[in-house]
């Protein structure tokens, strides 16, 4: 009898099965991975334009931003504190949207609060809590370009920083 070398059709069988089990386990924490990397993304964002803000506010008299409609406004108000634009959401989808919203809706308004929606984190976290119920959606402008929403500071998985 001759020495056949080569695998056997079962061997070669187990061995696809085990190749397709480790990458389905690699594709789901991948996911996992990328929306905390989107929510990082979404902290430092905010951090980022909450310095812009208090830049903004330094160079005038305590004021921010205010009377501000469109997220184009704020980019614009802000041109000069954040070369690239004000940030959007990741994901760019209509689901996740920056808040920013100014009390009062005045040019020299004093106070604002800005706000995302985190995928992971299942507590409150940003600290402004019920202190947004001074807001109204007009008050806002959202990254979307879409209609104004007041913020749930107090609400699981929403980042908050502002002024109040």
């Amino acid at each position: 009898m001759k020495n056949k070398k080569g695998f056997t059709l079962i061997e070669l069988l187990v061995v696809i099965a085990i190749i397709g089990l480790l990458s389905t386990l690699a594709v789901v924490s991948l996911n996992g991975a990328r929306s905390k990397a989107r929510d990082a993304r979404r902290t430092s964002d905010l951090k980022a334009l909450q310095s812009a803000l208090e830049l903004y506010r330094g160079d005038n008299n305590d004021a921010v931003p205010g009377d501000l409609v469109t997220w184009a406004a704020l980019t614009t108000a802000l041109t000069s504190y954040l070369p690239a634009g004000a940030p959007t959401d990741p994901t760019n989808s209509g689901s996740n949207v920056y808040n920013y919203c100014s009390f009062p809706l005045t040019e020299g308004a004093t106070k604002y609060v800005i706000s995302a929606y985190l995928e992971n984190t299942t507590s409150k976290v940003g600290g402004l809590g019920a202190l947004t119920t001074v807001y109204n959606a007009s008050d806002c402008a959202v990254s979307t370009g879409g209609a104004g929403t007041v913020p749930s500071c107090s609400q699981d998985n929403t980042f908050c920083l502002g002024s109040l």
